[in-house]
């Protein structure tokens, strides 16, 4: 679990403080981190649109939150992040424990997971995939400076080379 203590520490540097996130098992991970390491609210929230509505209200209010949502949240997303966050220019990271990637299991994750890196393309919202642990904090914190710097949205992709894939039933 080296790459969520990382990208947790990280985090705190850039002085995030609330993590606003809907479940999810990579999602979890990231929250184990930070209740090790300490210093962060968590705040669980019903759907991910209101995520995007929460940091973005929590960064107008003078804090930092970050987004914490699997892959199937960003289509949920989608209207937030064009109407509030892109449309005002509110910093707003978001980090999505992708699903439907290389070793997904589930069909109904596979959608969704390929289409998320050219929705955010098509929305303009830079975007950053991690798949080693070497790349972590380089990634992390990169991807933290652009949206802090252009107060824009921007997407972390914890993807399953850097965090493992679920196990589940396959067919044979």
């Amino acid at each position: 679990m080296a790459w969520a203590d990382t990208v947790v520490a990280v985090l705190k540097k850039y002085n995030v403080r609330y993590l606003n996130y809907v479940p999810d098992s990579k999602i979890e991970k990231l929250l184990e981190a930070a209740r090790n390491l300490g210093g962060f609210e968590p705040l669980p929230l019903t759907r991910e649109e209101e995520g995007i509505g929460v940091v973005c209200g929590q960064s107008i209010g003078g804090a930092r939150g970050v987004l914490l949502c699997p892959t199937a949240g960003l289509g949920n997303s989608i209207n937030a992040l064009a109407s509030l966050a892109i449309a005002y220019r509110i910093p707003c990271p978001i980090i999505i424990g992708v699903r439907g990637d290389l070793g997904e299991f589930n069909p109904g994750q596979v959608p969704m997971g390929q289409a998320t890196k050219g929705i955010l393309d098509a929305m303009r919202i830079p975007t950053y995939s991690i798949t080693r642990e070497d790349e972590v904090e380089k990634m992390t914190e990169g991807a933290l400076r652009v949206c802090y710097a252009a107060e824009a949205p921007v997407a972390i992709l914890v993807t399953n080379e850097l965090a493992g894939w679920k196990e589940g039933r396959t067919r044979t």
